[in-house]
């Protein structure tokens, strides 16, 4: 699909706007930069063109379709009077002052469909601004905000015994198999490995690349189009209000995460047990399959150093007299051999030393057997008579371009392609029960940052290695919120920021980018959301806070200015997308009236949709597990109600919010259930 001449215009007019040629605004004389940073739009560095680029060839059709709507409306005269008042078209609008005030008006509108479209608008034209990249691997951009760019050391070969070799097709492909695994990630990889070392005949199905040490890029657009579900930036609930970070390609999300290993919570297991029916999970034999996932994937304590990033925290904790070990705590990670070269961890390990499914569980599976196809897109599950039989796809050859149809027979088929992936394919296959798609957990997230004296370069080093727990049962038992440090290069701070105008962000970004310690707010939340497919087959996720998370989430917020004040922040800002901030008059650490000025202005402006950036790595639940199939999708040994050697391996089987990082928990209930596949295939 192409955009029409007029579409582009307007496009670039908007991208412009949202970051524009600032002396156009302004002619203050802090504005002046040799480097040009401020004199630079977003059409000057070709980021219209890039968001051009996903509209027409990332999107999923009704994205794109509900862009080219918003094209329009924003140029159509007759709409705008309906909206503003004024019959008038975005690109007649003759000043960048008045393009803005037009925009400010949609960003901060009382209609949620208008705030949806400025926020899409600002995440992508902002990302775009500071990712995209010249011949030489850079964007001019980078040195005004203090950014060095990746390093230019050679990334590693990947071990050469933990290869794999997946299957090169130059025509459409039948065959059979005895279990056919869709997807790679956490989930997949180990039923891949515990079903072939079994010695089943076995077929891994994964959507997106085969990536190494060897090939991943250190680019974050490059990243976010390869590694991301959506893209990355692209990926949100239906109303634009969260934004979806689920992994995509070999390793799935094991391969982008933050490495954090932190073992599901008794308390957790024992609600499972009690509440839906899942035995086992607090046994000895389950407790084994936990153990044995935590020394696969080789946890340890030794690689979780404390960057600028997570000493904040650490510091934060410690002045506010929290307890160590109890309050606070140093994070575990499946890392061997960084020595500190982790700034771009969440963009797969250049090194080899994240321990990712592609260096121990996958190519074990390979050794034993298992196939792998990669670039392959199941779009529908082959049952007969209430069993499955198999699968349907398409792959694609990326170094031409072709598409070759792809069937797969298998006497049992497990699906592990993620929470949303998951429910949307057993929905377009026809597959009806009330619980697929329903009970969406997310962990719901947002940040506050810290702003210093010092630089703090949030990006570089161990990513993730200090987690606040103090608060986690702060609504009653397991409910409440966690603090955890996240790494932000770029675009990711850059689509975060407030947009009050292009000026003040551009502001934000060389005021604050190398300055800024970033603390997220993960809620273990009360409400949950639905997955189901639109006229295309594709995913469409709905999922709103309830009252009672949205003030956890406040007092998230609250809390963790606390500890970045304890911590001797200079300054706050929230996500919110009006600006919420308070700096110090004279360089010295907040005072408690200035604390207490920044809290209750999070108070008054609450969580509402898409006026406050929110966002989810951890999608959970949308096939819940249950020993009732009133409550669930699958019975607790993993197999759908209602088709039989359908299995979900996933954390779409997780019956509540787990309340922890969840790798650990999805690989160890993988494990379980591949136990009962086994038993099930050798019975048969």
């Amino acid at each position: 699909m192409r955009l029409s001449d007029k579409k582009l215009r307007v496009l670039s007019i908007l991208s412009d706007t949202i970051v524009p040629r600032v002396q156009e605004l302004s002619s203050h004389t802090s504005l002046q930069s040799d480097d040009g940073f401020y004199a630079r739009s977003a059409s000057d560095l070709g980021a219209d063109s890039a968001l051009v680029d996903f509209i027409e060839t990332r999107f999923e059709p009704s994205l794109r379709e509900k862009f080219c709507r918003l094209l329009d409306i924003f140029d159509n005269k007759c709409y705008n009077f309906i909206l503003t008042g004024r019959p008038v078209r975005f690109s007649d609008l003759q000043t960048v002052g008045q393009r803005t005030k037009y925009l400010a008006g949609w960003r901060d509108s009382r209609i949620a469909s208008k705030r949806q479209a400025f926020q899409a608008l600002k995440i992508l034209t902002c990302f775009l601004f500071y990712t995209v990249t010249s011949n030489d691997g850079s964007n001019p951009n980078w040195p005004a905000i203090g950014y060095s760019g990746p390093n230019r050391s050679s990334n590693l070969r990947h071990p050469e015994d933990l290869r794999i070799r997946p299957l090169q097709i130059e025509n459409d492909l039948k065959f059979d198999c005895d279990v056919c695994v869709v997807g790679s990630g956490a989930g997949g990889s180990i039923v891949a490995y515990e079903l072939s070392k079994a010695g089943f005949d076995v077929v891994v199905v994964e959507s997106g690349d085969y990536e190494t040490s060897e090939t991943f890029s250190r680019s974050e657009l490059s990243v976010m189009k390869k590694l991301f579900d959506g893209h990355g930036s692209a990926a949100a609930t239906s109303d634009l209000s969260v934004i979806l970070l689920s992994g995509r390609g070999a390793g799935g999300g094991t391969t982008i995460n933050c490495t954090t290993s932190i073992k599901p919570p008794l308390e957790v297991l024992l609600e499972w047990e009690n509440t839906f029916g899942i035995s086992g999970l607090t046994g000895a034999e389950f407790q084994s399959h936990i153990d044995d996932i935590w020394n696969g994937l080789k946890v340890n304590l030794s690689e979780s150093q404390k960057n600028g990033n997570n000493d904040v925290l650490w510091k934060g904790c410690t002045s506010l007299g929290y307890r160590e070990g109890l309050d606070y705590k140093t994070i575990w990670r499946n890392a061997v051999g960084c020595r500190g070269r982790c700034a771009f961890c969440t963009s797969g390990c250049v090194y080899s030393c994240k321990q990712s499914t592609l260096l121990n569980y996958l190519p074990m599976a390979f050794k034993n057997g298992a196939k792998f196809l990669f670039n392959t897109e199941i779009e529908h599950i082959i049952v007969e008579s209430g069993v499955a039989k198999g699968v349907e796809g398409r792959l694609t050859t990326l170094s031409t371009g072709k598409h070759f149809q792809v069937e797969i027979g298998a006497k049992v088929v497990v699906l592990a392609c993620g929470s949303i992936k998951t429910p949307a394919l057993l929905l377009r296959s026809g597959i009806r029960n009330k619980n697929i798609g329903r009970n969406l957990r997310l962990h719901p997230t947002t940040t506050v940052l810290g702003h210093f004296k010092e630089k703090i370069r949030a990006w570089d080093g161990p990513p993730q290695t200090v987690v606040v727990t103090k608060f986690l049962d702060s609504d009653g038992p397991l409910h409440g919120f966690w603090i955890e440090a996240a790494p932000t290069h770029p675009g990711f701070f850059a689509l975060s920021a407030p947009w009050c105008d292009g000026q003040s962000h551009k502001e934000y970004m060389k005021t604050w980018f190398n300055h800024s310690s970033s603390s997220v707010i993960l809620l273990k939340e009360w409400g949950s959301g639905n997955v189901i497919i639109d006229k295309h087959g594709s995913a469409n996720v709905s999922y709103k806070l309830q009252e009672r998370d949205r003030k956890n989430m406040v007092k998230g917020m609250k809390e963790t200015a606390r500890i970045l004040v304890a911590a001797g922040a200079i300054g706050l800002s929230s996500l919110h997308t009006n600006g919420l901030e308070v700096i110090s008059a004279d360089d010295n650490p907040l005072t408690q009236g200035e604390l207490n000025r920044f809290s209750e202005s999070i108070e008054r402006e609450g969580i509402v949709p898409n006026k406050i950036m929110l966002f989810s790595a951890h999608l959970m639940g949308s096939c819940r597990m249950s020993s009732t199939e009133s409550l669930g999708a699958v019975d607790p040994k993993g197999e759908l109600y209602g088709v039989r050697n359908l299995f979900v391996a996933d954390a779409s089987v997780f019956p509540t919010a787990l309340g922890v990082n969840p790798m650990i928990t999805i690989m160890s209930m993988a494990k379980r259930t591949s136990d009962f596949v086994k038993r099930k295939m050798s019975a048969e």
